[in-house]
């Protein structure tokens, strides 16, 4: 844009141009007319001077030619040359021969027309006319030209045809240097005109370039001097300049409203933020607590009574649980921290194991759960994705329908359909015999916490944060929900997500081989947690998989455990949140000590209450081994264990 501005021409010199140019053209015209004619009327005047000369000298000469008096001839000669313009007179007898001739004193003798115009005139003799019946007695002669005039002789007037050049020239020098003085007198009046119409132009520009850099001052409208156009562009951009400068004035107000609103979102964010990551530890720890009981009490000798008062309060724990993990992730998705993992899981097997999970409590309520899968299902339908959000959306919907069929059947049904060579769509559908939906509530079922019945009789619970949690996921893993009902006779919830394929042939990853404790007899443990509860259950659990265990309320008194434990450990259950000294701490006081002493490091696994995004990543940050959040159940342990220690 630069260069296009650069490369114009500026509108004084256009407007210049514009008025010069017929001014230029008039006086072009005008100069070459009146200069071609000035020279034509010079040629002439001098053409008919010098014929002139000539024919009067013809009868001057006369009486001197026929007498012979050649003296009388030089003089009328010499007195004509000295008024004359021309360079020589000859005068020539009818023979042809010269009788007379005079010239400057610059001028040769003429003796050829080159160099010269000669003008001829014939003198005449006239015959004396005495005519009859005269009245007057005295000699009258006649000049007229009768039939019986007599040739005598001839005179030649010599004219320099260079008098003509210097003639001509003088016009053309004279002109010329009058024109231009008249030109060089009209731009400067075009000029001073323009003047007068750019100033206020460029004052007009001067203008629109302050406003354009947030100038908004107005100036005092000019009323003499200008014309009735620019009066009124300069009262409209006073007008201009004053509503912009309203305009941002507003603009600071709302931008200072917004930035206080900001900053106090922000703060809720932060507020938010940290409720949740201590709701999450507070909350966690009791349930672990609660968990692990029930599940050391389960393995005891008990009655049917009491074995069914157990799995319901593990059950209700549970529920509890997962509304604890449904906010937590509702949240997260809610602030956009909420990061989806890539790794490579079998699709079929997911979904098979999945729906497993939930048989048992179907076949509970008396419900028939059934999985399908439909399309052209490879033989290793291996993808990439995150495969704990597939399952709990998948957890959700089988959930719901659960929660929502009195009697019947859940059908979950699967279909694998390819778009392109590495790229394929999950369809699957999670339908049910249930109670239906109404139609008029179908857009309400995915908000937080929705009654489907809001009647004080109603069978069946809020939605909770499951639906509106599966829909948030759905959205973020690039797929979309789809729900059709029919009320009194079921619901059918079917979602869509693409998958990228997984090659069959990738490199094994090494695999380091976990240490063999069989041979040392009963593995050590230690347990690093400040809650007592948690810290038994977590005893508990490392001696009913076969470990010995020592306890620590924090990390201090771990690390001297540590480091006066001559036999070692072969692995440490470390919380993450204590007193004195938090788990992260006690982690790099040991690496270190472990650093220091070349003794091999001792596997840490993190035993925490938070779940909140980027714990897991801390804990190895801080030099852990692995992760493992609260409440802890037996087999999660033991999964967890396996990874580091050969049981």
């Amino acid at each position: 844009m630069n260069k296009q501005t650069h490369g114009q021409a500026p509108l004084s010199r256009k407007l210049l141009l514009l008025g010069a140019a017929p001014a230029i053209v008039m006086f072009v015209v005008l100069m070459v007319f009146f200069t071609s004619a000035r020279l034509d009327d010079a040629r002439k005047d001098l053409a008919d001077s010098s014929q002139m000369l000539a024919d009067s000298l013809a009868p001057a000469v006369e009486y001197a030619v026929v007498s012979g008096n050649a003296v009388a001839l030089e003089q009328i000669l010499s007195q004509s040359l000295r008024r004359s313009r021309a360079q020589w007179i000859r005068v020539s007898s009818l023979m042809g021969d010269e009788v007379g001739f005079v010239s400057t004193e610059q001028s040769p003798e003429a003796d050829t027309d080159e160099t010269f115009d000669v003008f001829e005139s014939e003198i005449l003799q006239q015959p004396l006319d005495l005519g009859e019946g005269r009245e007057t007695e005295w000699f009258e002669p006649d000049y007229g030209f009768g039939s019986g005039a007599l040739r005598v002789g001839t005179v030649e007037v010599g004219v320099n045809r260079e008098q003509l050049a210097a003639r001509r020239q003088d016009i053309l020098w004279t002109s010329l240097a009058v024109g231009f003085s008249l030109l060089l007198f009209t731009l400067l009046i075009v000029n001073h005109s323009l003047n007068s119409i750019i100033s206020p132009i460029r004052g007009l520009s001067r203008r629109v370039t302050k406003l354009t850099n947030k100038e908004y001052e107005e100036v005092p409208v000019s009323r003499n001097g200008t014309t009735r156009e620019i009066r009124e562009l300069e009262e409209s951009l006073n007008s201009l300049a004053t509503h912009l400068r309203t305009l941002e004035q507003s603009r600071d107000e709302t931008l200072s409203s917004s930035e206080r609103a900001r900053a106090r979102a922000e703060q809720a964010n932060r507020a938010k933020s940290e409720f949740l990551a201590t709701m999450s530890h507070e909350l966690r720890t009791p349930l672990n607590g609660v968990l692990g009981m029930i599940e050391l009490v389960t393995e005891e000798p008990l009655s049917p009574r009491q074995i069914d008062y157990l799995q319901t309060a593990r059950q209700s724990t549970e529920d509890l649980l997962t509304v604890i993990n449904d906010i937590l992730d509702y949240s997260h998705i809610d602030r956009g921290t909420l990061e989806l993992e890539s790794r490579e899981f079998d699709l079929q097997q997911l979904i098979t194991n999945c729906t497993a999970s939930y048989r048992h409590i179907a076949e509970q309520q008396g419900l028939s759960l059934t999985t399908r899968f439909v399309g052209e299902w490879p033989d290793n339908p291996v993808v990439f994705g995150d495969a704990s959000r597939l399952r709990q959306i998948l957890a959700g919907l089988i959930d719901n329908a659960i929660k929502f069929t009195g009697d019947g059947y859940i059908n979950v049904q699967a279909g694998w359909f390819s778009l392109e060579e590495n790229c394929v769509v999950l369809n699957c559908a999670v339908s049910d015999s249930g109670c239906g939906i109404p139609i008029e509530r179908i857009h309400d079922i995915f908000n937080s916490f929705e009654q489907v019945d809001t009647g004080n009789s109603r069978r069946y619970g809020g939605t909770g944060m499951g639906l509106s949690l599966v829909q948030r996921l759905v959205e973020l893993m690039g797929g979309h929900v789809k729900v059709e009902t029919d009320l009194g006779k079921g619901s059918s919830f079917r979602f869509e997500l693409p998958f990228e394929l997984a090659s069959t042939q990738r490199p094994a990853q090494p695999i380091t081989p976990a240490p063999d404790i069989t041979g040392k007899g009963s593995a050590r443990a230690l347990v690093v947690e400040d809650n007592n509860v948690n810290q038994r259950v977590a005893v508990a659990l490392l001696k009913r998989l076969g470990f010995e265990a020592d306890a620590a309320i924090n990390g201090e008194e771990a690390l001297q455990l540590v480091q006066t434990n001559h036999s070692g450990y072969d692995v440490i259950l470390m919380d993450c949140q204590m007193p004195l000294m938090d788990g992260y701490e006690a982690t790099r006081c040991i690496r270190e000590w472990e650093k220091s002493n070349g003794q091999g490091g001792t596997p840490i696994i993190a035993l925490t209450a938070d779940a909140l995004p980027g714990t897991e990543s801390t804990c190895r940050e801080a030099g852990m081994n692995d992760y493992l959040s609260k409440p802890v159940r037996k087999e999660n342990l033991r999964k967890v264990l396996s990874r580091w220690l050969r049981m």
